[in-house]
């Protein structure tokens, strides 16, 4: 038997992939000169030849899996003749089954038990709604107390689930394949309740929460079955109990009055007033009215928030910054907001309060 020379093998691959990059742009320029010709057809009023060929180079980039350019070619098509219904259906089956037969299989194994409940389309829309990531052992996912948009769908490895209390991390759970991570927070507008570390070398793939209003066009239904399925999960809450771990460090009293709100991080923001609801030394909440988009920018934003307790004696001042932690839709644009102060109130002031209520 001959020995493998060293070098030869460590240029293989290289030049594999010179070819591979080589045969992309050279299938990229091929399309990009039948796109012209589809245009020189239209200049020549020459439709069902531009059709035809339209409906070729759909075919061709949904076989290799270039689904983003066979869209477009696809709305092109439907620019070009409205009234080729044959076509524009043809071409939506043969992206909608070449997207179907690309997906993962392994990913769809694991996640059997959630795609099951979902339709081809629904199915389609979320595994290509997501996005790919490795974690590497000891990597921080996301971090209690800070924003998280995304919902992770874990396919190989393992995380674990931490609550930070008193300087101390306190494990809630490790997840493997086939669980989640982020959900408290995916269909809320609130900051991470606990921090996950990866513990392996985790692949994963996750959405972000922006997807939600893109699904309404072609997949209502989606978003529901997906809070659905977290719905179903075990809460953190849960996980907390379990620990016999108290969310709240301070105890909270309900509070009555107005406040004057001033938001820091919008430049030319205006005071607005505020309804109290409940105090403790590490935050505050209240109800303010506001539209759904405004509502939606103020998460993680620093306020100062000022009052005086009326009827208590003497009168009980609160000048006070912190950051919002939480943002709840009520009834009628009406919404319940959780700060948590930048620095803890004295327990002088904390002893008034519980005296006034």
């Amino acid at each position: 038997m001959v020995a493998r020379s060293a070098v030869p093998d460590l240029t293989v691959p290289v030049l594999h992939n010179d070819e591979m990059m080589a045969k992309e742009s050279a299938k990229m320029e091929d399309i990009s000169s039948q796109e012209k010709l589809v245009e020189t057809y239209l200049k020549d009023n020459k439709k069902e030849q531009a059709v035809e060929l339209l409906f070729d180079l759909i075919d061709r980039c949904a076989q290799v899996h270039d689904f983003a350019k066979a869209e477009s070619l696809r709305e092109r098509l439907f620019e070009v003749d409205s009234m080729a219904l044959d076509e524009i259906v043809k071409s939506a089956e043969i992206i909608e089954n070449a997207k179907l037969s690309a997906i993962d299989e392994a990913h769809m194994e694991t996640w059997s038990h959630l795609y099951k409940h979902l339709t081809e389309e629904e199915s389609i829309t979320l595994y290509y709604g997501m996005q790919s990531a490795v974690y590497e052992s000891e990597q921080i996912i996301f971090r209690q107390g800070e924003l998280n948009p995304n919902l992770y769908f874990i396919n190989a490895g393992q995380v674990k689930l931490y609550y930070h209390k008193d300087k101390h991390a306190i494990l809630l759970k490790t997840l493997g394949p086939g669980d989640l991570a982020g959900e408290d927070t995916f269909f809320t507008n609130s900051t991470c309740t606990t921090s996950v570390m990866a513990h392996s070398t985790v692949k994963l793939r996750f959405v972000d929460k922006t997807v939600l209003q893109k699904w309404q066009a072609n997949a209502p239904n989606l978003a529901n079955k997906l809070q659905d399925y977290c719905t179903g999960l075990e809460p953190i809450k849960d996980l907390l109990l379990k620990k016999e771990l108290e969310r709240r460090t301070y105890p909270r009293y309900a509070i009555a009055g107005n406040a004057s709100v001033q938001i820091l991080d919008q430049q030319d923001s205006k005071a607005f007033k505020a309804d109290l609801s409940d105090i403790s030394a590490s935050g505050v909440s209240f109800i303010m009215n506001t539209s759904p988009t405004a509502a939606e920018s103020l998460l993680g934003c620093r306020l100062t928030l000022k009052c005086t307790l009326r009827g208590s004696f003497p009168e009980i001042r609160i000048d006070q910054e912190g950051r919002i932690v939480g943002v709840h839709a009520q009834l009628f644009n009406e919404y319940f907001i959780n700060v948590k102060w930048e620095e803890q109130l004295e327990d002088g002031l904390i002893d008034k309060i519980k005296a006034y209520g």
